[in-house]
Protein backbone atom coordinates (compact mmCIF):
# COMPACT_ATOMS: atom_id res chain seq x y z
CA UNK A 1 0.00 0.00 0.00
CA UNK A 2 1.40 3.51 -0.72
CA UNK A 3 2.40 5.37 2.11
CA UNK A 4 3.44 9.27 1.50
CA UNK A 5 6.75 10.60 3.69
CA UNK A 6 4.82 11.03 6.75
CA UNK A 7 3.69 7.23 7.04
CA UNK A 8 0.27 7.76 6.50
CA UNK A 9 -1.68 5.23 4.17
CA UNK A 10 -3.48 6.79 1.45
CA UNK A 11 -6.77 6.84 1.85
CA UNK A 12 -9.06 6.35 -1.03
CA UNK A 13 -6.19 2.84 -1.19
CA UNK A 14 -8.16 1.75 1.41
CA UNK A 15 -11.43 2.63 -0.01
CA UNK A 16 -10.78 0.76 -3.26
CA UNK A 17 -10.33 -2.67 -0.93
CA UNK A 18 -13.92 -2.14 1.15
CA UNK A 19 -15.60 -1.63 -2.28
CA UNK A 20 -18.63 -3.91 -2.69
CA UNK A 21 -18.68 -6.10 -6.18
CA UNK A 22 -20.38 -4.56 -9.09
CA UNK A 23 -20.46 -0.46 -8.45
CA UNK A 24 -19.95 2.08 -10.81
CA UNK A 25 -17.42 4.43 -9.73
CA UNK A 26 -16.01 7.36 -11.11
CA UNK A 27 -11.85 8.35 -10.37
CA UNK A 28 -11.44 12.57 -11.12
CA UNK A 29 -7.85 13.21 -11.10
CA UNK A 30 -5.40 15.70 -11.40
CA UNK A 31 -1.86 13.56 -11.52
CA UNK A 32 -2.02 9.98 -13.57
CA UNK A 33 0.54 8.66 -10.65
CA UNK A 34 -2.36 8.73 -8.28
CA UNK A 35 -4.87 7.53 -10.56
CA UNK A 36 -2.85 4.67 -11.19
CA UNK A 37 -2.01 4.24 -7.69
CA UNK A 38 -6.31 3.67 -7.58
CA UNK A 39 -7.01 1.70 -10.97
CA UNK A 40 -4.05 -0.84 -10.16
CA UNK A 41 -5.09 -1.39 -6.51
CA UNK A 42 -8.98 -1.92 -8.32
CA UNK A 43 -7.53 -4.64 -10.85
CA UNK A 44 -5.01 -6.43 -8.31
CA UNK A 45 -7.87 -6.74 -5.89
CA UNK A 46 -9.88 -8.59 -8.89
CA UNK A 47 -7.49 -10.09 -10.22
CA UNK A 48 -6.38 -11.93 -7.07
CA UNK A 49 -10.30 -13.04 -7.09
CA UNK A 50 -9.51 -14.67 -10.35
CA UNK A 51 -12.08 -12.03 -12.12
CA UNK A 52 -11.65 -10.62 -15.38
CA UNK A 53 -10.22 -6.95 -15.76
CA UNK A 54 -10.41 -4.76 -18.87
CA UNK A 55 -8.56 -1.33 -19.60
CA UNK A 56 -10.36 0.74 -22.30
CA UNK A 57 -7.73 3.07 -23.88
CA UNK A 58 -7.39 5.52 -26.77
CA UNK A 59 -4.33 5.37 -25.75
CA UNK A 60 -0.68 3.60 -26.45
CA UNK A 61 -1.68 -0.19 -25.17
CA UNK A 62 2.23 -0.17 -23.97
CA UNK A 63 2.40 2.59 -22.00
CA UNK A 64 -0.28 1.20 -19.94
CA UNK A 65 0.93 -2.24 -19.52
CA UNK A 66 4.33 -0.54 -18.50
CA UNK A 67 2.19 1.75 -15.84
CA UNK A 68 -0.08 -1.29 -14.56
CA UNK A 69 3.72 -3.45 -13.95
CA UNK A 70 4.82 -0.51 -12.36
CA UNK A 71 2.26 -0.57 -9.91
CA UNK A 72 3.28 -4.50 -9.69
CA UNK A 73 0.44 -6.12 -11.89
CA UNK A 74 2.53 -8.88 -13.30
CA UNK A 75 0.88 -8.11 -17.02
CA UNK A 76 2.35 -10.79 -18.95
CA UNK A 77 0.97 -13.39 -16.49
CA UNK A 78 -2.44 -12.40 -15.95
CA UNK A 79 -2.45 -11.59 -19.84
CA UNK A 80 -1.27 -15.04 -20.65
CA UNK A 81 -4.43 -16.84 -18.17
CA UNK A 82 -7.07 -14.34 -19.75
CA UNK A 83 -7.67 -12.21 -17.03
CA UNK A 84 -6.61 -9.07 -18.35
CA UNK A 85 -7.13 -6.69 -21.35
CA UNK A 86 -5.86 -3.70 -22.45
CA UNK A 87 -8.67 -3.11 -25.45
CA UNK A 88 -8.34 0.11 -27.96
CA UNK A 89 -11.81 2.20 -27.79
CA UNK A 90 -11.88 4.40 -31.60
CA UNK A 91 -11.48 8.03 -30.76
CA UNK A 92 -14.25 8.98 -33.16
CA UNK A 93 -17.18 9.79 -31.28
CA UNK A 94 -19.53 9.76 -33.71
CA UNK A 95 -20.82 6.35 -34.03
CA UNK A 96 -21.74 6.43 -30.00
CA UNK A 97 -25.40 8.22 -29.78
CA UNK A 98 -27.29 4.74 -29.60
CA UNK A 99 -26.07 4.66 -25.90
CA UNK A 100 -27.54 1.58 -24.68
CA UNK A 101 -26.75 -1.01 -27.61
CA UNK A 102 -23.30 0.82 -27.63
CA UNK A 103 -22.45 0.04 -24.12
CA UNK A 104 -23.82 -3.67 -24.25
CA UNK A 105 -21.62 -3.86 -28.15
CA UNK A 106 -18.35 -2.80 -26.27
CA UNK A 107 -18.83 -4.71 -23.47
CA UNK A 108 -19.48 -7.92 -25.36
CA UNK A 109 -17.04 -7.21 -27.88
CA UNK A 110 -14.05 -6.25 -24.48
CA UNK A 111 -15.15 -9.21 -22.99
CA UNK A 112 -14.62 -12.24 -26.21
CA UNK A 113 -13.44 -15.19 -24.83
CA UNK A 114 -13.05 -14.04 -21.06
CA UNK A 115 -15.13 -15.77 -18.08
CA UNK A 116 -17.31 -13.27 -15.65
CA UNK A 117 -17.06 -11.58 -13.05
CA UNK A 118 -16.06 -8.30 -14.93
CA UNK A 119 -14.22 -5.46 -14.09
CA UNK A 120 -13.48 -2.67 -16.11
CA UNK A 121 -11.55 0.53 -15.81
CA UNK A 122 -11.98 3.62 -18.78
CA UNK A 123 -14.40 5.16 -20.78
CA UNK A 124 -16.07 4.87 -23.86
CA UNK A 125 -15.89 8.51 -24.73
CA UNK A 126 -12.66 9.79 -25.16
CA UNK A 127 -13.71 13.79 -26.65
CA UNK A 128 -13.65 15.31 -22.86
CA UNK A 129 -12.47 18.73 -24.23
CA UNK A 130 -15.70 19.77 -25.97
CA UNK A 131 -18.75 20.61 -24.89
CA UNK A 132 -20.52 18.42 -27.31
CA UNK A 133 -18.08 15.11 -26.07
CA UNK A 134 -19.01 15.85 -22.57
CA UNK A 135 -22.75 16.39 -23.16
CA UNK A 136 -22.64 12.33 -24.81
CA UNK A 137 -20.39 11.41 -22.35
CA UNK A 138 -22.66 12.00 -19.90
CA UNK A 139 -25.70 10.40 -21.68
CA UNK A 140 -23.82 7.26 -21.97
CA UNK A 141 -22.63 8.06 -18.11
CA UNK A 142 -26.43 8.27 -17.08
CA UNK A 143 -27.67 5.48 -19.42
CA UNK A 144 -24.96 3.33 -18.22
CA UNK A 145 -25.72 3.85 -14.83
CA UNK A 146 -29.79 3.62 -14.76
CA UNK A 147 -29.49 0.12 -16.41
CA UNK A 148 -26.03 -0.96 -14.25
CA UNK A 149 -27.73 -3.76 -12.71
CA UNK A 150 -28.20 -5.28 -16.02
CA UNK A 151 -24.67 -5.24 -16.92
CA UNK A 152 -23.44 -7.13 -13.72
CA UNK A 153 -19.77 -5.89 -13.68
CA UNK A 154 -17.73 -3.29 -11.71
CA UNK A 155 -16.79 -0.10 -13.73
CA UNK A 156 -14.14 2.57 -12.88
CA UNK A 157 -14.51 6.03 -15.34
CA UNK A 158 -11.84 8.06 -15.01
CA UNK A 159 -11.51 11.37 -15.92
CA UNK A 160 -8.33 14.28 -15.90
CA UNK A 161 -9.87 16.86 -14.39
CA UNK A 162 -7.64 19.13 -16.72
CA UNK A 163 -9.30 17.74 -19.51
CA UNK A 164 -13.16 18.02 -18.84
CA UNK A 165 -14.57 21.22 -20.64
CA UNK A 166 -13.60 24.35 -18.58
CA UNK A 167 -16.83 26.42 -19.12
CA UNK A 168 -19.19 24.33 -17.44
CA UNK A 169 -16.33 21.94 -15.84
CA UNK A 170 -18.37 22.34 -11.97
CA UNK A 171 -21.72 21.10 -13.91
CA UNK A 172 -19.73 18.00 -15.49
CA UNK A 173 -18.45 17.38 -12.23
CA UNK A 174 -22.09 17.47 -10.45
CA UNK A 175 -23.33 14.97 -13.18
CA UNK A 176 -20.95 12.49 -12.81
CA UNK A 177 -21.34 12.13 -9.56
CA UNK A 178 -25.02 11.75 -10.18
CA UNK A 179 -24.54 9.13 -12.73
CA UNK A 180 -21.73 6.94 -10.24
CA UNK A 181 -22.01 4.99 -6.80
CA UNK A 182 -19.29 6.62 -5.42
CA UNK A 183 -16.32 8.94 -6.13
CA UNK A 184 -12.54 8.77 -5.76
CA UNK A 185 -10.69 12.01 -6.10
CA UNK A 186 -6.78 11.15 -6.78
CA UNK A 187 -5.10 13.73 -5.32
CA UNK A 188 -2.02 15.02 -3.59
CA UNK A 189 -2.93 12.65 0.29
CA UNK A 190 -4.02 15.83 1.92
CA UNK A 191 -6.39 16.61 -0.61
CA UNK A 192 -7.71 12.96 -1.82
CA UNK A 193 -11.39 12.01 -1.12
CA UNK A 194 -13.15 9.09 -1.29
CA UNK A 195 -17.06 8.48 -0.97
CA UNK A 196 -20.58 6.77 -2.04
CA UNK A 197 -22.34 9.45 -3.74
CA UNK A 198 -25.44 8.75 -2.09
CA UNK A 199 -24.27 10.94 1.31
CA UNK A 200 -24.89 13.66 -1.39
CA UNK A 201 -28.19 12.97 -2.17
CA UNK A 202 -28.84 12.67 1.82
CA UNK A 203 -27.04 15.76 2.02
CA UNK A 204 -30.06 17.68 0.20
CA UNK A 205 -32.68 16.63 1.76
Amino acid sequence: MHNNNYGEIYHPLTFVDQLEKNRHIVLLYDNQKYAFWIIARYFLNGLTKGESCIFFTSDNPYEIENRLNMEGIDVRYYKNNNLLRIYTIERSDDNKQDTLNTLRHIRKDATIGMKPPFRFAGRTITDTETKEGMKLGIVLEAVGNENFDSFDNSQMCFYDISKIEKSMRPRWIHDLLKSHHCVIYASEPNKAVAFDTNLLDDEGQ
